[in-house]
């Protein structure tokens, strides 16, 4: 990926979505390949261990949290480099690490939760007048390959509902968007990112995400050239238990927030 990207373009995605590369994928009480997180027992295994790291409650918080924390390193840069520097990166479960920090690491970009170490990463370019095929394959390669089956597995092995794990990524998608078109460098530029959220988050159907449906269109707000403005107090649908670990609400949170507590 540091040859398909020029070096400012790997500098930006690696500073701001915590990614390095990672030459050693062996098991470590610290660092887990996503490809066993689709399994039962090493899933449980390792919300319970990150669980402990980060101060969760319980399996279902730990979930939640691990969901957001994901779809920010994971989904996010995808998005990202499609849109912004028109390439297609393929992050495969089997080569993706979650590693959190030890504690003499200090926070790592101000968290306690995982970054991304990629073993490979395949990058692609559309050919000539295809981009909407190409497009339409890394959706499918970044939803119904990577994140659905990771979130099928988090719900069931922390009974953690679905709506819950999607809204965790949407709240991270939206926002990234909103950046890359505020930051433009032309109207070329900001046409092609307008395009991609509304077919990313709006038209794409459901089998691009291994589901009935687009999980993302009615979380996001309502479709529109522009996009939805996030600055607002837009209330969430769904609950992401952060108060649990917290003792903070959201300002977006659909929970009341009790007397005595912050939001």
């Amino acid at each position: 990926m540091r040859d398909a990207l020029a070096p400012p373009q790997w500098d930006f995605m690696a500073g701001r979505f915590s990614l390095n590369w990672h030459d050693d994928a062996r098991p470590c009480d610290r660092r887990v390949r996503v490809i066993d997180l689709l399994e039962r027992e090493k899933c449980g295994d390792y919300l319970d261990r990150l669980g402990g790291f980060i101060g969760s409650p319980s399996r279902r918080v730990t979930a939640s949290t691990l969901a957001k924390r994901y779809a920010f390193i994971a989904a996010a840069p995808v998005l990202y480099a499609m849109s912004v520097y028109d390439k297609g990166l393929t992050l495969s479960p089997m080569h993706c690490i979650l590693e959190t920090p030890v504690p003499q690491e200090g926070n790592i970009g101000g968290t306690k939760l995982p970054r991304l170490g990629l073993a490979d990463c395949q990058v692609t370019e559309a050919a000539p007048g295809r981009r909407r095929e190409w497009r339409e394959e890394l959706v499918r390669s970044l939803f119904a390959e990577h994140l659905s089956p990771l979130f099928r597995s988090l719900a069931e092995v922390a009974r953690v509902p679905m709506p819950v794990l999607w809204e965790n990524a949407v709240v991270r998608i939206v926002p990234l968007f909103a950046d890359a078109l505020e930051q433009a460098a032309d109207r070329t530029a900001a046409d092609r990112i307008r395009d991609d959220f509304r077919y990313v988050v709006h038209e794409s159907p459901g089998e691009l995400f291994g589901e009935r449906r687009n999980p993302l269109s009615g979380l996001a707000g309502p479709a529109g050239i522009d996009l939805p403005d996030e600055s607002g107090e837009r209330l969430r649908r769904t609950c992401c238990f952060y108060y649990e670990i917290s003792g903070e609400y959201c300002r977006r949170c659909p929970l009341p927030c009790p007397p005595g507590h912050k939001r």
